[in-house]
């Protein structure tokens, strides 16, 4: 009979592990005067009265607890308290992008979830990208509509295709346009305007900021 409620308990207690596997914990570390020190997950930040947090709302603080709201539920928390909760973190729309030592502005990103590096070019029509580069990226670019270009160095074939999605940061976009140039170059794939023209740009000092347009 025991040997009969084993195998019951090992899976409930696998499910119990996963389940606690994808919770993410909200602890109070410090508070203030509407405001407090929150570690959600493996982030931390002091969190102004009304500001949200990784998805979670600071309603009000003081020295006695804070009162937080995730997923609509308001729970009140004392210092060194936690909870645990699923929830999702909001979605990242906007990002900040640093020159390098040239003045070029280079981020991570990907291309139809393919991880690559970008170089931002807002003299570039489309997002492009070299026939070696769509071909290391699985792009199968010959599909596309093929046109004559003129290069530095000669006259070459170049496709115009339509790529499932571009992201960089937590901004993503899908159905993007984009140039495919028969070869090697350019070396760098350039993040063009048929991305670019769904976000606002800005400088803040030498920072590059994007935020996605709604």
């Amino acid at each position: 009979m025991a040997s009969r409620l084993i195998l019951p308990l090992l899976l409930l207690n696998l499910a119990l592990s996963v389940a606690h596997a994808d919770e993410t914990r909200v602890k109070v570390i410090a508070l203030f005067a509407d405001k407090a020190l929150l570690q959600v997950g493996e982030q931390k930040k002091i969190v102004s009265k009304g500001e949200t947090f990784e998805g979670v709302l600071l309603q009000s603080a003081s020295g006695r607890g804070a009162v937080v709201v995730v997923d609509g539920n308001e729970m009140k928390l004392g210092l060194n308290q936690s909870i645990a909760g699923n929830f999702k973190k909001p979605e990242r729309n906007s990002l900040r992008i640093y020159p390098d030592a040239l003045g070029m502005y280079f981020v991570d990103g990907a291309i139809n979830g393919e991880k690559t590096r970008f170089l931002v070019d807002t003299g570039a029509t489309y997002v492009t990208l070299s026939g070696n580069k769509a071909g290391q990226l699985g792009i199968d670019f010959r599909k596309g509509s093929p046109s004559q270009v003129q290069t530095a160095a000669a006259v070459v074939t170049a496709w115009t295709v339509k790529l499932d999605s571009v992201s960089v940061g937590g901004i993503r976009m899908s159905n993007i346009d984009a140039t495919v140039i028969g070869g090697d170059q350019p070396f760098e794939v350039l993040l063009g305007n048929s991305f670019l023209q769904h976000t606002r740009m800005q400088k803040a000092g030498a920072v590059l900021e994007l935020n996605k347009r709604f």
